[in-house]
């Protein structure tokens, strides 16, 4: 396992809607992009830069409740990747109040929220990481994620799936990569637009 920080919360200029946290690596340069939520990504990117919402969302009301029976989050780990599917997983390591630790399968947002609340350690296989980490240049189009607005409503959920290379990478496996995540994520009226796309790129070349 390689341990992780969370660098920062982010949104493509291509999929605003669909914004990612940012991981990398503790004692080297490599970085894991996971596409999460809007909520999820609000919870983390507040927990990251240590701000306090009016009212507790369900993460700080989670961390409350294990504080609260002498339970901590004491570790997570990223620990694969499904590719047919496009998803991320996870694991919690949680220890009870009498020392036992139990391991709980967790999406990989849950996972960070909660870590980042009670200061816990975050890694990554390794075996993920050099399957799907990256080494992100100044030159990247990236802006931080609007996330404050908690009560918005949601989009249609794709959340915990790797990172798309921004647009210098080959289009053609951007858009099939896009397609088998719509299509995992039920988003087919997606899933049919980024087909025609792929088609028509195909007929051009």
């Amino acid at each position: 396992m390689v341990l992780m920080e969370v660098k920062e919360v982010l949104s493509s200029k291509s999929q605003p809607l669909f914004p990612e946290v940012v991981l990398k690596e503790v004692e080297g340069n490599h970085y894991l992009h996971i596409v999460i939520g809007r909520f999820e990504a609000a919870a983390i990117s507040m927990a990251h830069s240590k701000r306090q919402p009016a009212r507790p969302i369900s993460y700080d009301l989670a961390h409350q409740i294990l504080a609260l029976v002498d339970a901590q989050v004491v570790r997570v780990e990223i620990t694969d990747f499904n590719a047919h599917e496009g998803t991320y997983y996870a694991e919690i390591a949680l220890v009870d109040d009498e020392g036992n630790t139990h391991t709980l399968d967790a999406r990989p947002s849950d996972a960070i929220a909660l870590a980042l609340r009670f200061r816990a350690p975050i890694y990554a296989a390794i075996e993920v990481l050099k399957e799907l980490g990256c080494v992100r240049s100044d030159d990247d189009e990236w802006v931080a994620a609007e996330v404050e607005a908690l009560a918005e409503p949601m989009t249609a959920p794709q959340e915990d799936h790797p990172f798309i290379a921004p647009p210098a990478a080959n289009q053609l496996e951007q858009l099939e990569r896009r397609m088998r995540q719509a299509v995992a994520e039920e988003i087919y009226e997606e899933a049919a637009r980024l087909r025609d796309e792929i088609s028509r790129l195909n007929k051009d070349d």
